[in-house]
């Protein structure tokens, strides 16, 4: 990348710390916003555009966090990745767009890193896709747990792009930046991340080295993640999605590959995978709701105009690997296309009891209407009907 001038604005932010993550407010050093470039930060026909990043892979996420999109003028060029975005031979598989963390989706593609025997990854590079603006870093304390079930917390960054037109990237779980970011981030990291963004203004060049990253611990997993403005998605229930902030990510979710060309786009497309491996039909699976169907996301509140908030409740989805993922409050089930009790989720459309694919534990589900559905989590074999204790969710 040739050398440019530096031209720098003063901005501040201000980082409150949650109840469980220490004893005192803190503020965060004023940290500079920088345009690199002399002038405007755009080039050629974009447009400003917003990122579509925060949130963990695997394990619980740290922070998921969206500014509002701007549509892209009617006059742009779509942008075309023209650079692999990491090392593909260190990546064991991607579970692409839309995904499940918990009870709830994500707009972004896990990235599982490969490891020894004694679960050891190396640090990946990360690079840029496409030319682009970056538009903003964080730095985080991501809240990890360990198989023995201990909890920890481990720095992690989140960095946004601009490609322009409307389409912004990103990336997150990276585990330390090259220059320019590594001395323009902040020092230290937080464990309340609103208003903890530093904004940036900096050119970047496809194919420039970002960072490097060995992912969440233990998973060693990290995100890609993509928005376009100028694709608007179709859910079961439109408004509820047009009128929460915290859902708007999803209105515009699109599949990475689709930016790509077609050789470097087959190369994603074939590690495209889950823990259980890989199905013969993975794949993107951009929306998620089936209408009249299980498949999809479900909510704990009916939805009203004046409250429109995303208090997720319930999510059935087909991962890369062919398993359905079906999580509730504090239950989570993967069922194996191999189960009796299987049944692909956008095909329950009356009542199902489904079961863990290691057994154990069972989850029956009912729709009561297109937009209302009831569910019961349970452990043991599946009850022959609805328990009388269950909930409603909804659309």
């Amino acid at each position: 990348m040739s050398q440019r001038s530096l031209w720098i604005w003063v901005c501040g932010a201000v980082i409150f710390m949650t109840a469980c993550g220490g004893t005192s407010v803190q503020s965060a050093t004023p940290r500079p916003e920088v345009t690199e470039g002399g002038g405007s930060a755009m080039r050629g026909t974009r447009t400003e555009g917003t990122s579509s990043l925060g949130g963990g892979a695997e394990p619980s996420p740290a922070i998921d966090s969206e500014r509002d999109s701007e549509a892209a003028p009617s006059s742009c060029s779509t942008p075309v990745f023209t650079e692999h975005y990491t090392d593909l031979e260190l990546i064991d598989f991607i579970n692409p767009t839309i995904v499940t963390s918990g009870n709830w989706l994500k707009n972004r593609q896990y990235h599982k890193v490969v490891t020894d025997s004694e679960n050891n990854a190396p640090e990946v590079p990360v690079y840029a896709p496409s030319d682009a603006v970056a538009t903003g870093v964080t730095y985080y304390l991501g809240q990890m747990t360990a198989w023995s079930g201990e909890r920890f917390e481990l720095g992690q960054y989140d960095l946004r792009f601009d490609a322009g037109c409307g389409v912004t990237f990103g990336f997150d779980h990276l585990s330390r930046l090259e220059e320019p970011f590594a001395s323009l981030a902040p020092i230290e990291p937080v464990r309340d991340t609103r208003d903890a963004e530093l904004r940036l203004r900096i050119d970047v060049e496809a194919g420039q080295l970002i960072g490097w990253t060995s992912g969440t611990e233990p998973a060693h997993t990290w995100d890609f993640i993509v928005a376009d403005s100028g694709v608007v998605n179709a859910f079961a229930n439109q408004a509820r999605y047009e009128g929460s902030g915290d859902l708007r990510r999803l209105l515009h979710a699109v599949c990475p590959y689709e930016y790509f060309p077609s050789d470097l786009a087959a190369a994603y497309r074939a590690k495209f995978g889950n823990w259980q491996g890989r199905a013969s039909d993975a794949g993107c699976r951009v929306p998620s709701d089936a209408p009249g169907t299980l498949a999809g996301g479900w909510f704990q509140s009916p939805f009203e105009d004046a409250n429109a908030h995303a208090d997720w409740g319930l999510v059935a989805t087909l991962a890369a690997d062919g398993y359905l993922d079906l999580n509730g409050p504090g239950a989570a089930l993967r069922i194996s296309p191999e189960h009796p009790s299987f049944l692909d989720p956008a095909e329950m459309t009356l009542a199902h009891c489904y079961e863990h694919y290691q057994g154990g534990r069972w989850a029956y589900v009912a729709l009561t209407s297109d937009v209302t559905l009831v569910a019961a989590f349970g452990e043991g074999g599946c009850p022959s009907s609805l328990p009388a204790t269950h909930q409603v969710f909804h659309r």
